[in-house]
């Protein structure tokens, strides 16, 4: 197992896009994990070029998940009307200065985990949509091997997005905002996955918190960075991208 940890500099407004919002494209306060999937993919190929789909889809194949949060408040503004040739479209914005992410790959993915490290580095990201450009703070990114195991029935503290499935106490909900994101980047048809953010909701903005306590409901692990503590399944962890022989097929007599 190996994991990627890395801070987002924000210079403008973002816009990552809710799937099936009506009317008004509204955005998500945090990225989502196929988002961050997303973007690490970006980063990849502008350094090793190739097929972008195919990137991200050993990406998204070779993962246990991604999350995000931010230390900081996070305004979000009303639906404006943004002008593009030949069409208008109402979006919604969002800002806040600084979103920690991380992404966590299966064993046998850590010279992955080392190619997207010193992608992201290198490489100029957006976030969401095409015009929201940010940086990536090169001091900021980690690859971390560590992590911790919990089983169901275990007390366990996270501070960043975590899936629904995880929570026994469905009283979570008085704790934190529930979004409805998704996970893999290749399906062309969005299925939404219920997850809980580490936010308080106070009119237009989100304010963050420390962390989020809850009961396991399922065995998992737990990976601590400097910023992020992320909850993440641990049902994958065979090896990834191993090619099984080819059987060669017996010449009749």
């Amino acid at each position: 197992m190996v994991a990627v940890e890395f801070r987002l500099k924000l210079s403008s407004a973002y816009s990552i896009r809710v799937p099936y919002s009506y009317q008004c494209a509204r955005t998500y306060p945090l990225p989502a994990p196929s988002t961050i999937k997303g973007l690490c993919a970006n980063a990849l190929w502008r350094v090793d070029g190739g097929n972008p789909v195919d990137i991200i889809k050993r990406i998204h194949d070779t993962s246990l998940g991604a999350t995000s949060r931010s230390e900081y408040a996070i305004a979000v503004s009303p639906c404006t009307v943004r002008v593009i040739p030949m069409n208008a479209l109402l979006r919604q914005f969002a800002f806040t200065p600084y979103i920690d992410c991380m992404i966590v790959l299966k064993n046998g993915a850590e010279n992955l985990g080392k190619k997207i490290a010193e992608a992201l580095k290198a490489s100029p990201v957006y976030l969401g949509d095409s015009e929201s450009l940010v940086s990536i703070l090169p001091n900021s990114v980690e690859v971390i091997k560590n992590y911790e195991d919990f089983k169901e029935g275990d007390m366990i503290t996270g501070n960043s997005v975590v899936k629904f499935d995880f929570i026994k106490e469905k009283s979570i909900n008085e704790k934190g905002v529930v979004l409805y994101m998704q996970d893999n980047p290749c399906n062309i048809d969005a299925v939404l996955e219920r997850y809980i953010a580490p936010l308080k909701q106070n009119g237009d903005s989100y304010e963050p918190l420390n962390s989020l306590s809850f009961i396991a409901a399922k065995k998992g692990l737990i990976v601590k960075g400097k910023s992020v503590h992320g909850i993440f399944s641990n049902e994958q962890q065979e090896p990834a991208d191993v090619q099984k022989p080819k059987r060669s097929k017996k010449k009749k007599a």
